[in-house]
């Protein structure tokens, strides 16, 4: 077990950390783990070699057949800080998984703009934890619902938490617009900024199997990608809206905000 020093209180500055990773020594490192979600073993693997300051929230992008990959993060501390941490208690798999030579950061602004518009791009899973007034819902719907059925505390699909509460064949809206409405009442929630519902598209579309520790039961749910535009209400919230990520599993990648110019 691996003891890192505490990280750094919120006060300091947002620094995004950029990585490459050996995809193929993460899978063999992965194997000797007995770990089987790529998300859940990425969590172990920061937080083995990191410790308290390992990124969070964090993305690993791997293109289709690629054999390397790319992981950001946003965290309080520099590369330099991250490179120490891993020399001293990464062992030599997880050394060559995340290279110490390639890893970098840079301080995110400390101020921003009110009325600043800005692009995005996140990985979200978009669900809503089922309360104890499911009972409520229309006839039928326990039995339309093919996830093991209703009951208080299951994780639900935003998206399949409003089909089933409507008759069979009589759901108009789309996945997209779904998603849209659960994302922008996120950054509603949490402050910071507003999103352009307009502007915002459903990029990519999956339902993966994950597992959030050891020998831990599988559960199923969406993944998907949204890019689009969002407009900073509150500079200072912006700063912890991007510390935090947005929606749930941000331990496990997802909820990251990476930046780009806005759309026109």
């Amino acid at each position: 077990m691996t003891t890192t020093p505490s990280a750094p209180a919120d006060t300091a500055a947002l620094q995004m950390f950029r990585a490459e990773v050996d995809v193929r020594a993460f899978q063999r490192w992965m194997g000797g783990k007995r770990l089987q979600d790529p998300d859940h073993a990425m969590h172990c693997l920061l937080k083995e070699c990191f410790g308290d300051l390992a990124p969070r929230p964090f993305r690993l992008i791997v293109p289709r057949g690629c054999s390397s990959g790319v992981l950001y993060g946003y965290g309080h501390v520099s590369a330099d800080a991250l490179r120490e941490a891993s020399a001293t208690y990464a062992d030599p798999l997880q050394s060559r998984i995340i290279s110490a030579d390639l890893m970098a950061s840079k301080p995110m602004p400390m101020e921003w703009e009110a009325g600043k518009r800005l692009g995005f791009e996140t990985r979200i899973r978009p669900i809503v934890r089922l309360s104890r007034d499911t009972a409520r819902m229309p006839p039928g719907a326990q039995h339309r619902f093919k996830e093991g059925g209703l009951r208080p505390g299951k994780e639900c699909d935003v998206f399949l938490y409003e089909a089933i509460q409507h008759p069979a064949g009589g759901m108009e809206r789309k996945r997209e617009e779904v998603y849209t409405e659960w994302l922008s009442a996120q950054f509603d929630r949490i402050g910071g900024a507003s999103l352009d519902a307009k502007r915002t598209k459903l990029v990519s579309f999956q339902r993966t199997r994950t597992v959030r520790k050891l020998h831990g039961r599988y559960s199923e749910g969406p993944d998907a990608v949204m890019r689009g535009n969002i407009t900073i209400t509150d500079p200072q919230a912006f700063s912890a809206l991007l510390a935090r990520g947005v929606g749930r599993h941000r331990a496990y990648g997802y909820g990251m905000l990476l930046l780009r110019p806005a759309a026109t």
